[in-house]
């Protein structure tokens, strides 16, 4: 009896480390945190009043810097308070007469939210040199109003909204294939965001920090982000189910990250 009940017991041991160790390892980060509401990571995100920059991976392969930036304060004319997430940023591209990365283009934009979280409005400029393009997008809701121009070596090859709609659009291969996902949909609101949110222990670079995670999903578009952030609100990390992320250059040394062309 003694033998049966010392038998039953190592395999129940082994069965209980064999399953922690399968939890530990192969189950997605989220599981192993608590579950709260997305808004107060919109909190903590916004009244963090800084911006911090990130370097874009592929692969982990360094293709570009992204600085992000959160802020919160009284309209000066409404006295309303507007949250505002501002982004920019540049992609980089390979040059084997140079033997080095150059910028091949570069990105600013800033989307404004009401107090409860709603979207306001938003404007986006791109700039691509080796084409000679600037590029401009901006919106409002309520009602919703699009306007978007785009000049290619000082000449404006398309305009619309502002009454001078133009049927001629710009052809997207004219844009690095990361910039033009997403032109063709002129209205914010109508992308179907699914959006959680939780708050954990989660290893950084193997150090171990108390951290949000917020995770985005378009189902429509099989598009997934996970955005960490610190207690503080500050960016930590970005990924994507594309084979990009963004890392904070603070969290972990660049050059950790970084790999030699081959």
């Amino acid at each position: 009896m003694l033998l049966r009940l010392v038998s039953a017991f190592i395999v129940l041991f082994w069965l209980s480390t064999v399953g922690w160790l399968c939890t530990v390892i192969f189950a997605p980060p989220e599981s192993r945190m608590t579950e709260v509401d997305e808004r107060e990571v919109y909190d903590v995100f916004f009244n963090w009043n800084e911006g911090t920059t990130m370097t874009l991976l592929e692969n982990g392969i360094r293709r570009g810097e992204l600085r992000l930036a959160g802020s919160s304060g009284p309209d000066p004319e409404t006295g309303e308070v507007n949250k505002i997430l501002s982004l920019s940023g540049s992609l980089e591209k390979y040059e084997e007469r140079y033997q080095s990365s150059i910028g091949d283009s570069y990105w600013k934009g800033n989307l404004f939210f009401d107090e409860e979280f709603n979207l306001d409005a938003g404007d986006f400029s791109i700039r691509i040199p080796r084409n000679s393009m600037t590029a401009l997008l901006s919106f409002e809701q309520d009602p919703l109003k699009v306007s978007a121009s785009a000049q290619v070596a000082g000449k404006e090859v398309f305009n619309f909204g502002d009454g001078e709609n133009d049927s001629n659009a710009i052809p997207l291969n004219m844009f690095p294939m990361d910039v033009g996902l997403g032109l063709g949909q002129l209205d914010p609101s109508s992308i179907g965001w699914h959006s959680s949110a939780r708050v954990g222990e989660y290893s950084f670079g193997g150090r171990n920090m108390r951290a949000y995670l917020l995770i985005l999903r378009v189902p429509d578009q099989d598009m997934t982000l996970r955005i960490y952030f610190s207690e503080v609100g500050e960016p930590l990390k970005v990924e994507t189910n594309l084979g990009l992320e963004a890392v904070s250059e603070i969290l972990v040394p660049l050059e950790a990250y970084r790999k030699q062309r081959e």
